[in-house]
C-alpha cells in the first residue's frame, strides 16, 4: 500500500516560523534602543566619563589608547579641516594654577556643531592609537 503525503503544515514548521517572527521583533528593539541612545560606535556620555589626567596624557599618551575620558576647556585655534576626517582644534585644558594645550580631533559627523575660537566646550574623547584624543561627544558650555 502507498503512503499519501503529509498535507498541511507541522508542528516544527509552526514552532519555526513563531522563533524567527520574535527573533525579529527582538532585534528590531535592541538595534532601535542602540539608535535612540544616540550608539553606533559611540559610547559614554559627560556624565560618566572620567575626567582626564592632563599630566600622564601629556606623560605618555599611547599608555591611555582605547580609553574613554572627559575634557573640558576653551578652544584656543581651530588647527585643520578635512572633509573626511574633521576638525583638529586646540583645547586649552586648566589643570589646576596651569593650563595646558591639548588637540582634539572632531570627526565630521559634528560638523553641525559652531565651534568658535573661545568658545568653552566639553567633549568626550577616545585615546586614539596614535594618542590623539578624537571626540565621541560634543557639548557647548
Amino acid at each position: 500500500m502507498a503512503r499519501r503525503a503529509s498535507t498541511g503544515i507541522s508542528l516544527g514548521h509552526v514552532i519555526g516560523i513563531a522563533a524567527a517572527i520574535i527573533g525579529f521583533f527582538v532585534m528590531a528593539f535592541l538595534l532601535f534602543r542602540i539608535v535612540a541612545e544616540g550608539g553606533g560606535g559611540k559610547s559614554g556620555s559627560s556624565s560618566s566619563a572620567v575626567s582626564l589626567n592632563v599630566a600622564e596624557y601629556l606623560k605618555n599618551a599611547n599608555s591611555l589608547r582605547g580609553n574613554v575620558y572627559r575634557v573640558e576647556g576653551k578652544v584656543e585655534e581651530r588647527l585643520k579641516w578635512t572633509p573626511d576626517r574633521g576638525r583638529l582644534v586646540s583645547l586649552d585644558i586648566e589643570n589646576g594654577a596651569t593650563s595646558s594645550p591639548l588637540p582634539v580631533l572632531i570627526p565630521q559627523e559634528f560638523s553641525h556643531v559652531n565651534i568658535d575660537r573661545g568658545a568653552k566646550m566639553a567633549f568626550v574623547v577616545k585615546v586614539g592609537r596614535d594618542g590623539l584624543l578624537v571626540a565621541e561627544s560634543v557639548d557647548s558650555k
